[in-house]
C-alpha cells in the first residue's frame, strides 16, 4: 500500500519532484545522472515531459548544465554515495531561476530532489535590501548635507503647544555658538532666555499656524554675536498634524551691511545726481526718450522736470535725427565717451555743449548716463582765438611795421612786405641767413656798429628796444633811422624758440617829434606853458643875470568846491578865467605857466617888491570883474625876488609858496562867507526858495529847539541848517528847479541829489563842517522812505527831523509859483497825518503844542 501511495502523492504534489541515479566513471567519480521519474509539478516548472526524458541523462536532456557555475553532478553524486540529505538555496543559470533544493539519497547511488521556487521571496528579500542600503546612503548623504551645508539648520520638535529642539548642524553650532549640548530638548527660553525666545517662538508659531514654510529676517544676538538672519521654517506633517520643523538660517549679516552701503551709496549719487550743479541726463539709448534729469539740467534748457521728461535729446540737438541717434548708438557701444552738441533750449537759444556719455545699468535696462558742461564761451573763444590768430598772421605780413622773426640760431625765418621794403631784401634771400647779415645796425651818433639785439635777447631771454639812434644800413646801402623792440618767442614750458623784432623808419617821426616836442610845453586847458616847460627854463635862469628875478605863485581859490559843486567843466573853466587875468595883467616878457592843479608859477625878469606888488593888485582888482562863472573868481597870491645870482632859484620860489599860503590862510574865511553869500544868490535867483522862507523856517526850527531844551550850540546849528539846508540845489539845473509841472522820473532823481551836493558844500567850507551831515541827511523820513540813505526813526539826526517838520509846515501854508497856499489848520492836519509816517511823532507834539499856545515864535507872519 505505502509503495502504491507515495508515487501518487509525488506526482500531485505542488512541489517539484525528480527521481535520478547517478552514473560513474570507471575511477568511481559521479560523472552523470538519470531522470528516473518526475512529477507533473517539475514538467511544468522546467517545460520537460517525463515521458521524453525518462532514462535519459542529464546531459542530454539539459546540454547546458554543463556552463552553470555549479557542479550540479558532483554535487549529487557526493550525496548519493554518503546516503546524506542536504537542503539549499541556489540559482539556476540554465532556467533563471532560485529554488530552495532539499536533496536526498533514499539509497546509494539514487537521489530525491525536490525544488521550491523561491525567485520572488529572493527579489522582494534583495530589494529590502536594496531599500535599506539606499536608505542608509540616503540617510549618510542628508547628514553630510544637514552638516556641511553653510546655511545654519537646526530641527524643532513641535508637541504639546511646545517647542523643543531636537538638533542643529555644524554651521549653526558655528554661527549661532550653541552646541547640540546646549540645545537638544530645551525649549527656546531655556536656550536664549526669555526675551530672545519670545522672538524665535513667533516665528515658530507662526509657520505652525500657516501649516506652510514661511521666510523672514530677525537679527539675533547669539553667543557668536549678533548677526541678521534669513530665516525659513518648514514644516513637517503627520496625518495632518505639524510634528516638526525644520529651521534654516541664512547669515545675511554682510549682505545686509551691503545693502545697506548700497543704499547709502544709491543715496549719495541720488544726491550728486540732484544737488550737482552739472547737468546731467539719464537717456533710453535706442529711442532716445529722456528718462529722467536732474534740477540743473531742468534750469539750463529752461524746462519743469515733467516737461523735459516727456520730450526726447533729438527735440534738444540741433543734429538731425539721424546723426544724433548715431551719436547715441556709438556711445552705448563705449566706441567714444566725448561729445560736442548744439543744443536748444527752450528760450529757442542755442548754446554749445560738451556732452561726456557713457552707458549704465538700471534696473536691468541699459541707458546712457550724460553729464552736460555749457561751453558756448569757451567755443566762443576758440572761434575768437582762431580769427585772432587769422588776424595776427594776416597783421604780421600786412603790418605797418616791419617784422622779423628768427629761430634759436638767430637766423632769419619770417620777413613781412615791410621789412622788406625797410631793407631792401625780400624775405626768399634773407630766410636762413644770421640776423647781422641782413640787419646791419650803427649808432647815428658814433657811427659805430651797434649790439645784435637778436643774440642779446637770445642770452637773456628779455625784451629790448634798440638805442637812441640807432641807424639801419639797407641792402642798396641807404641809411634809415630805426625804432624797434626784440622779443623771445617762447613755448608753455618757457624754452625760447626764436626771437620777433618789430621796428620800423621812423625818419618822418623825427620831423614831427620837434612839433610835439614843442606842444609838450604847453598846458591843453590853459594854453600856458606847462611845468615841464618851467622846469627846463629854470636850469637856465640860474645863470640869469636879468636881476632882480621876482617870482609869484598863485592858487586858485575854491576849484575844489567847482569841481565838487557844478562839475569839473566849471572848474575847468574857473581855471582858464584865472589863466587869461594872469595873462592880460602880466607884461610881454613875464612867462607864466601852469605849476599844478589849481597853482600858477609867474617868472618875472628884471622885477623889485614894487613892481611886483603891483601885478598882483591889478590880478586881485580884476577877478571881482569876471561874473560868467558860478562862483567868485578868487585867486590867492605870494611873491618873492632873487636879487643875487648867487641864490637859488627853487629856494625862491618856496618864499613865494609861503607866502602865497599865508595869504591865502588869511583871506580864506572872509573869501568862504563870500563864497556861501554867492551860492545863496544863485539859489534864491534860480530856485523858488526865498529868504523870507529861509526866515520863517529859522523861526520855527528854533522855536522847536528851544521847547525841545536845545543847547545853544545846537541852536546856532539849527539856524544854520534851517538857513543852507537845500544849498545843494546851485548844483542843480534850474530848469528843473523852475518848473512848474510834475518832474519826470530823472529829473527827480536828478534832483535827489542837492543834499550830497549841499554836504559837500559844507564839508568844503570849515565854517559850516559842522552841519555837513545835517544838510545831507535833511530828507530823511522817520518810515525809511526817504533819500538819499533810506535812515528811519532815530538814526536821523534829531536837527533833520525838527527841520523836517517846520519845513513842510511853511511850504504848505506858504504861496508857490505853482501852487497857493493851504490854510494853517490843512497844513497842522497834514502835519498829523503823517506823524509816524514822515515826521518824528516827538517833533510833531511839540510843534502842535506851540502852535495852540499862539507863540510869537509860529505866530502869522506877512510876507
Amino acid at each position: 500500500m505505502k509503495e502504491i501511495i507515495m508515487p501518487e502523492i509525488m506526482q500531485k504534489a505542488p512541489i517539484s519532484y525528480a527521481y535520478h541515479k547517478v552514473v560513474y566513471n570507471r575511477e568511481g567519480i559521479p560523472d552523470d545522472y538519470i531522470f528516473l521519474d518526475v512529477n507533473s509539478a517539475f514538467e511544468e516548472m522546467t517545460g520537460l515531459k517525463k515521458g521524453t526524458i525518462a532514462g535519459k541523462k542529464a546531459m542530454e536532456v539539459l546540454p547546458g548544465i554543463t556552463n552553470n557555475s555549479f557542479d550540479w553532478t558532483d554535487f549529487y553524486g557526493k550525496i548519493a554515495l554518503c546516503s546524506e540529505g542536504q537542503e539549499f538555496t541556489g540559482y539556476m543559470d540554465f532556467m533563471s531561476r532560485c529554488y530552495k533544493i532539499i536533496v536526498s539519497a533514499p539509497q546509494k547511488g539514487y537521489i530525491i530532489i525536490f525544488f521550491l521556487e523561491i525567485t520572488p521571496e529572493i527579489e522582494r528579500i534583495k530589494a529590502l535590501e536594496k531599500q535599506e542600503q539606499r536608505n542608509k546612503e540616503l540617510a549618510a548623504e542628508l547628514e553630510m548635507v544637514f552638516n556641511s551645508t553653510q546655511d545654519a539648520m537646526f530641527l524643532v520638535r513641535f508637541e504639546n503647544d511646545e517647542f523643543r529642539y531636537i538638533r542643529n548642524n555644524a554651521a549653526h553650532q558655528k554661527l549661532a555658538g550653541y552646541s547640540l549640548e546646549d540645545i537638544r530638548d530645551k525649549t527656546p527660553f531655556e536656550v536664549t532666555g526669555e526675551e530672545i525666545g519670545k522672538i524665535l517662538i513667533s516665528g515658530y508659531q507662526r509657520c505652525v499656524d500657516t501649516r506652510s514654510p514661511i521666510t523672514y529676517e530677525e537679527t539675533l544676538p547669539f553667543p557668536a554675536g549678533v548677526r541678521t538672519w534669513l530665516t525659513t521654517m518648514t514644516p513637517a506633517i503627520e496625518n495632518g498634524v505639524v510634528k516638526n520643523l525644520i529651521g534654516s538660517r541664512k547669515d545675511i549679516t554682510i549682505q545686509k551691511h551691503a545693502e545697506e552701503e548700497r543704499k547709502e551709496l544709491f543715496n549719495r549719487l541720488q544726491a550728486m545726481f540732484n544737488e550737482h550743479t552739472a547737468i546731467m541726463l539719464l537717456i533710453e539709448p535706442v529711442s532716445g526718450k529722456i528718462v529722467d534729469a536732474n534740477p540743473a539740467a531742468c534750469a539750463f534748457y529752461g524746462y519743469t522736470k515733467e516737461e523735459i521728461l516727456d520730450i526726447y535729446i533729438q527735440d534738444i540737438n540741433v543734429l538731425s535725427e539721424e546723426e544724433v541717434e548715431k551719436r547715441r548708438l556709438i556711445a552705448l557701444r563705449e566706441k567714444q565717451r566725448y561729445f560736442l552738441f548744439p543744443h536748444r533750449l527752450k528760450s529757442g537759444e542755442t548754446k554749445m555743449v560738451d556732452v561726456y556719455s557713457c552707458p549704465i545699468t538700471h534696473s536691468g535696462e541699459k541707458l546712457l548716463f550724460s553729464i552736460i558742461f555749457d561751453v558756448s564761451d569757451r567755443e566762443k573763444y576758440k572761434e575768437e582765438l582762431y580769427w585772432e590768430k587769422e588776424l595776427l598772421k594776416t597783421a604780421l605780413l600786412s603790418i605797418g611795421d616791419g617784422v622779423v622773426t628768427t629761430d634759436e640760431k638767430g637766423r632769419v625765418t619770417v620777413l613781412n612786405k615791410v621789412a622788406e621794403e625797410i631793407t631792401g631784401w625780400r624775405e626768399e634771400e634773407a630766410r636762413g641767413r644770421p640776423f647781422e647779415e641782413v640787419f646791419e645796425l650803427i649808432s647815428e651818433d658814433t657811427g659805430k656798429k651797434v649790439e645784435d639785439p637778436i643774440l642779446k635777447v637770445l642770452k637773456t631771454g628779455k625784451i629790448i628796444g634798440l638805442a637812441n639812434h640807432t641807424i639801419l644800413i639797407a641792402k642798396d646801402g641807404h641809411m634809415k633811422p630805426i625804432a624797434d623792440s626784440a622779443a623771445p618767442i617762447k613755448n608753455e614750458k618757457g624754452h625760447i624758440l626764436g626771437v620777433i623784432m618789430v621796428f620800423r623808419d621812423v625818419t618822418s617821426e623825427k620831423i614831427w617829434q620837434k612839433k610835439i616836442l614843442d606842444l609838450s610845453y604847453h598846458d591843453s586847458l590853459t594854453g600856458l606853458h606847462n611845468r615841464r616847460f618851467i622846469e627846463e627854463h629854470m636850469k637856465k635862469l640860474e645863470a640869469s643875470q636879468d636881476l632882480p628875478l621876482a617870482v609869484i605863485m598863485a592858487d586858485v581859490n575854491g576849484l575844489k568846491l567847482a569841481n565838487d559843486v557844478f562839475g569839473h567843466e566849471e572848474g575847468d573853466r574857473l581855471l582858464k578865467k584865472a589863466a587869461g587875468i594872469l595873462k592880460e595883467n602880466c607884461r610881454k616878457d613875464d612867462v607864466i605857466s601852469r605849476w599844478g592843479g589849481d597853482e600858477f608859477l609867474i617868472i618875472l625878469p628884471k622885477t623889485t617888491n614894487e613892481i611886483a606888488e603891483g601885478i598882483i593888485e591889478r590880478i586881485k582888482n580884476k577877478c571881482p570883474e569876471i561874473k560868467s562863472i558860478k562862483t567868485q573868481l578868487s585867486i590867492a597870491m605870494g611873491y618873492a625876488v632873487k636879487r643875487e645870482a648867487s641864490e637859488r632859484l627853487d629856494h625862491v620860489i618856496k618864499e613865494a609858496e609861503e607866502r602865497m599860503y599865508r595869504q591865502k590862510l588869511m583871506e580864506g574865511k572872509s573869501y568862504r562867507n563870500a563864497l556861501v553869500s554867492t551860492l545863496l544868490a544863485t539859489l534864491f535867483a534860480k530856485s523858488m526858495e526865498t529868504e523870507e522862507h529861509a526866515e520863517r523856517l529859522k523861526s520855527y526850527c528854533l522855536a522847536i529847539g528851544k521847547e525841545m531844551g536845545f543847547s545853544i550850540k545846537e541852536q546856532d546849528e539849527l539856524s544854520l541848517l534851517a538857513v543852507l539846508h537845500d544849498i545843494g540845489k546851485v548844483g542843480i539845473n534850474e530848469n528843473i528847479l523852475q518848473k512848474l509841472g510834475p518832474l519826470t522820473t530823472e529829473e527827480w532823481e536828478e534832483l535827489k541829489k542837492h543834499p550830497e551836493i549841499g554836504y559837500r558844500i559844507a564839508q568844503n567850507t570849515p565854517e559850516l563842517s559842522t552841519i555837513a551831515e545835517y544838510i545831507l541827511y535833511h530828507h530823511e523820513r522817520w518810515d525809511g522812505q526817504g533819500y538819499p540813505r533810506g535812515l528811519k526813526a532815530e538814526e536821523i539826526p534829531l536837527l533833520c527831523r525838527v527841520l523836517a517838520v517846520a519845513d513842510a509846515f511853511d511850504a504848505m501854508s506858504s504861496n508857490r509859483t505853482y501852487r497857493k497856499a493851504i490854510s494853517r489848520m490843512k497844513a497842522i492836519e497834514e502835519i498829523k497825518r503823517n506823524s509816524g509816517s514822515q515826521f518824528d511823532p516827538k517833533v510833531v507834539k511839540v510843534f502842535l503844542q506851540l502852535y495852540r499856545k499862539e507863540t510869537p515864535e509860529v505866530s502869522d507872519k506877512k510876507d
